[in-house]
């Protein structure tokens, strides 16, 4: 009982952590609905730790904590491959903001031999 009510505890404050960093603009909306769906999918589960045994027997998966971590590991590549195509999409704009900084620079090197 004391460990459902612990991750209870932790959803909520996770829901509400996220929302106060979207609300400061911290957090993308992007972002935070995965972390919202991560806390919410926590909170649930801890209200209902049966959900586990349905889905573990559903799935033929002998020993349902395993299930858990099956999902933990789905959780973090999701997350690990948003940031990748972030830090991809990040570093194409960063290229392309050099080059243009680069062509301005010799343009105003090139109008002050002019003068």
């Amino acid at each position: 009982m004391i460990t459902r009510v612990f991750f209870a505890l932790i959803g909520i404050i996770l829901v509400f952590y996220v929302y106060n960093k979207v609300k400061k603009r911290l957090f993308s909306e992007k972002e935070s609905m995965v972390w919202m769906i991560g806390a919410i999918v926590i909170f649930i589960l801890s209200l209902f730790p049966g959900i586990i045994d349905l889905l573990s027997s559903a799935l033929h998966i002998a020993y349902p904590p395993s299930l858990l971590f099956l999902i933990t590991m789905i959780f973090v590549m999701v997350l690990l491959l948003r940031q990748n195509q972030q830090m991809s999409v990040m570093s194409n704009s960063l290229k392309e903001l050099v080059q243009k900084v680069a062509l301005l620079e010799q343009e105003v090197v090139e109008r002050g031999k002019d003068d």
